[in-house]
């Protein structure tokens, strides 16, 4: 999406859950192309949302966050607008990532999203909640141990805790830069060409002749 910046000069709008992913992904986002999810993945989104809404709850009533604070970060001089909508936001950030596995380490891509958040809300770290998905959130949000508070733990369950990193956050400006040049010259980046493109809405695309 690109919207006037009031001066007759235009800004490219980002969104923080895209920060170090799949360029070509943001790119056919940007073009408009329509979005087509694998069924098995309409599921664990379906899922996710869930969890994000019960354990949102939780952090809401039990410790005073806000739930999904909008932030727009702004740079008229690289053309372009960083939107995200935290999970969770007091004094720091919390991002939820809802998995059918949990990593044994944050995902490169989850720490530039949660660093933009600190960028945002000037903290010095933020939380990486990782949770496992099902179908009843409760069964495993009731296993959690929060006595220790932001550093939860429980089966199923994993918490990071986060410092911001300024050169990330360089790094994650770098990335759009150059999906926005790409956008401009109207020619699509090269992509992950990983074991990613299978949960992509965009793979019809990449690969045509898996359609």
């Amino acid at each position: 999406m690109v919207e006037n910046n009031g001066d007759g000069s235009e800004l490219m709008e980002f969104y923080a859950s895209e920060a170090l992913t799949c360029p070509r992904r943001i790119y056919f986002r940007l073009k408009g192309y329509p979005e087509r999810w694998p069924d098995f993945v309409r599921v664990r989104l379906n899922q996710g949302i869930n969890t994000h809404n019960v354990l949102g709850e939780i952090l809401k009533r039990r410790f005073g966050f806000e739930l999904e604070k909008h932030l727009v970060l702004r740079s008229n001089k690289l053309g372009f607008e960083i939107h995200g909508r935290i999970d969770a936001v007091r004094d720091f950030p919390i991002e939820i990532k809802g998995k059918t596995s949990l990593p044994r380490v944050p995902y490169d891509y989850h720490l530039a999203q949660l660093n933009v958040y600190m960028r945002w809300a000037e903290a010095e770290y933020g939380y990486l909640y990782y949770i496992r998905l099902h179908e009843e959130p409760m069964k495993v949000i009731n296993k959690i141990d929060f006595s220790n508070f932001p550093v939860v733990r429980g089966p199923n369950f994993k918490a990071f805790e986060v410092p911001y990193d300024k050169t990330l956050f360089k790094d994650t400006l770098r990335h759009f830069y150059k999906v926005k040049r790409a956008y401009e010259r109207n020619k699509p980046p090269e992509g992950w060409r990983s074991f990613s493109c299978k949960f992509c809405p965009y793979r019809y695309l990449c690969y045509p002749g898996d359609e």
